[in-house]
């Protein structure tokens, strides 16, 4: 027999990761079946020694101050700060621009650049301009004379809100919602449900491909997509820009529990109020220096903004770009070839003012290098039967390189040395935060997906030796490149 795994997950959440979405939410609809996150996370998530733990290759001593527990302290230290406002009761909640929680994340980033010694260190104003925010909702299942909440609906990014009193309507479902499934069927005015299979993530889902839009061309009162990762989780996609009628995610608890009722027949009306406007958002980017032999420069950046607790997103990237910073103010300057210039932004999920500054501003002239640090350590998750299994593996990552092909092979051996396994294709061009600024300069990153932008996003599902592997590689990287003269780099 086989003993059980001791202990749980560092970071694993010792209540739902949404408060209001216990399984106690469910108990007149019914019951979910198959294991879901996070409300099975008791025997889901797994503690870092479940985790395979390579030993790095030969020549990494340089290295072996790393600790991937160490930093994954630093990654719940970050998501402190948005849990703090899930804990006041804000529904939009995370390290969301303009919020006072990303404000208290701005300035803890500002302290620790200070502290480790960066030089210049300081935080740069962007812009203000009015921000999508969705202030409150609520949405309740009607059947016969009883209303069920529901908990675990959440807004699409740049959706529409409803009037003060609201908005009523029937339920229908639609499956995916392609064209076969609109097919003769009338769903003005009414609410309409659409599964959603991840592609690959929370922010990419199928119904983002043409559902959405259907429903709301065909006069849907209202739209719930039913987010395909099974369990209780909140989603908060991008995708709501252009929608007339009021869009919003909910969980497969909580949805396919509303299909099930449709489908014996009996009417399900759902009631929804949403208060959806604007606020204003200052953007802050901090920036800090370590000064070199030359002014050539190498430029490392990470999103500092989340959704929900963003451990993963990003967290995990801002922790592992503060343990580049450290390594190299440790090293005397002689030993540095090229300035290093680190720069966190602040709004990347809310239009990218701060990178696209930097876009039009920075002199980029002298860069030999640009490093993304962002999603880098996420378990393995798998679809298993009707439920959901985490796994003792770190999954793949998605990868860029751009510049000379010397560098792309770098990139790749390194990482692959370092035990970071990446897809057999890289991106053509890079998503995330680099997508502003690969043209600038020589550039890579490497960035994971499936669990961001929903409240699975904890450091439970951050494996530690994820974040040290991730940085190692980063650093032999940075290294051997610091060998190289910028031609060689340069496409």
């Amino acid at each position: 027999m086989v003993a059980a795994i001791p202990g749980t997950a560092s970071g694993a959440p010792t209540s739902p990761a949404n408060p209001i979405a216990s399984t106690a939410a469910f108990a007149e609809l019914p019951a979910p079946t198959g294991l879901g996150l996070p409300r099975d996370g008791a025997s889901l998530y797994l503690p870092d020694e479940a985790y395979p733990h390579f030993p790095m290759p030969n020549g990494s001593h340089a290295y072996a101050h790393l600790d991937g527990r160490a930093m994954k302290k630093v990654v719940d230290q970050i998501t402190g700060f948005s849990r703090q406002a899930r804990d006041a009761g804000v529904q939009n909640w995370g390290r969301i621009p303009g919020t006072p929680y990303e404000r208290m994340t701005l300035d803890w980033v500002l302290h620790q650049f200070q502290r480790i010694g960066l030089h210049d260190a300081h935080q740069q104003d962007v812009s203000v301009q009015p921000l999508w925010f969705a202030h409150s909702w609520q949405a309740e299942c009607l059947l016969g004379t009883n209303s069920v909440p529901l908990h675990t609906t959440f807004p699409i990014d740049g959706t529409v809100g409803t009037s003060p009193d609201g908005v009523t309507a029937d339920a229908m479902w639609v499956g995916l919602g392609t064209t076969a499934d609109f097919a003769g069927r009338d769903v003005a005015g009414k609410a309409v449900f659409i599964y959603s299979i991840l592609t690959p993530g929370g922010r990419s889902h199928s119904a983002d491909r043409g559902a959405i839009d259907r429903a709301n061309a065909a006069g849907a009162a209202m739209v719930f997509v039913v987010m395909g990762m099974p369990g209780n989780a909140v989603f908060q996609p991008m995708g709501g820009g252009g929608t007339v009628a009021p869009t919003f995610t909910i969980s497969p608890d909580e949805g396919n529990g509303i299909g099930d009722i449709l489908g014996s027949g009996q009417q399900v009306r759902i009631r929804l109020t949403a208060d959806i406007g604007t606020s204003e958002a200052l953007r802050t980017n901090v920036w800090g220096t370590l000064p070199g032999r030359t002014d050539e420069e190498i430029l490392v950046m990470a999103h500092t903004d989340a959704i929900f607790e963003g451990a993963l997103d990003n967290a995990a990237g801002l922790t592992m770009m503060l343990e580049i910073a450290k390594h190299y103010a440790g090293l005397p300057k002689a030993k540095r070839r090229r300035r290093m210039t680190f720069l966190t932004t602040p709004d990347h999920h809310h239009g990218a003012y701060g990178v696209h500054w930097v876009r039009d501003n920075h002199d980029f002239t002298n860069t030999a290098l640009i490093i993304n640090s962002e999603h880098p350590s996420q378990t393995l998750l798998y679809l298993l039967d009707d439920g959901i299994m985490t796994s003792n593996a770190i999954s793949a990552r998605r990868w860029f390189a751009g510049g000379s092909e010397a560098l792309q092979q770098l990139v790749y051996t390194s990482l692959r040395d370092y035990g970071v396994s990446v897809y057999a294709q890289p991106e053509e061009r890079p998503g995330g935060e680099l997508s502003s600024l690969y043209q600038k300069a020589p550039s890579f990153h490497i960035i994971d997906h499936v669990i961001y932008h929903s409240t699975l996003d904890t450091a439970a599902l951050v494996p530690a030796w994820g974040l040290e592997n991730a940085t190692a590689a980063f650093l032999r990287i940075i290294d051997t490149a610091n060998g190289w003269d910028i031609g060689r780099l340069r496409a």
